[in-house]
């Protein structure tokens, strides 16, 4: 089982039996996860998370707070951050992008609504050998998805890997200039710019 896998069930479990009353959220649309280094083994965690507000149950509003795991390189939670390795950063508000997005590609169809939310928190982060694997899991993708298998019952991993050299050189991690549209016409030709800022130039 490679870290990924394993990183993703042990992140479910946690959720399992923190948050079994959200279990059947139908919303995930795309999230980004990114840390700041602000010195003396500090760390700014953001964590930013979409959300289909048209095809997400009623049941499906963003978490009051997003548990976050931490590991080593040994798939290990860190028992020495918050209480079992993770810590409940907490919710800090949302918006919705272009409520009304009306097709550009000239088929019939529903408007597009996409939320967005943004966790951020500061939390230290001594120095450890092999870095910290840093990770939010949430369930579960809306049911209009068809390149999914039941994606009802599909979740999401977002996950930052902070290396024993970052933590060393109190280095932060890049940021994705934009997003990309909420939709895309068929047959089209997409051009978008994925290009990220370091603040560290490296």
């Amino acid at each position: 089982m490679n870290i990924l896998n394993y990183i993703s069930a042990l992140v479910l479990l946690l959720i399992l039996l923190i948050t079994p009353q959200s279990l059947n959220a139908t919303h995930v649309a795309g999230g980004t996860m990114t840390y700041k280094c602000l010195g003396n083994d500090l760390y700014e965690l953001s964590l930013e998370f979409r959300r289909d507000c048209f095809n997400g149950a009623d049941n499906a509003q963003f978490d009051p707070e997003a548990s976050i795991g931490f590991y080593d390189m040994n798939n290990q939670l860190v028992l020495t951050i918050g209480i079992g390795g993770e810590i409940r950063i907490p919710f800090m508000g949302d918006d919705t992008l272009n409520p009304i997005l009306t097709s550009e590609c000239n088929v019939i169809g529903g408007d597009v609504c996409v939320q967005r939310t943004l966790y951020r928190d500061t939390v230290p982060l001594p120095p450890r050998p092999g870095g910290y694997v840093v990770a939010y899991q949430r369930c579960c993708r809306n049911g209009t998805l068809n390149n999914i298998s039941d994606p009802t019952s599909t979740g999401s991993t977002y996950w930052v890997r902070i290396t024993e050299s970052a933590l060393q050189q109190c280095n932060s991690s890049p940021r994705f200039d934009r997003w990309p549209g909420s939709f895309i016409c068929v047959n089209d030709t997409l051009r978008f710019d994925h290009s990220a800022v370091d603040q560290d130039g490296d």
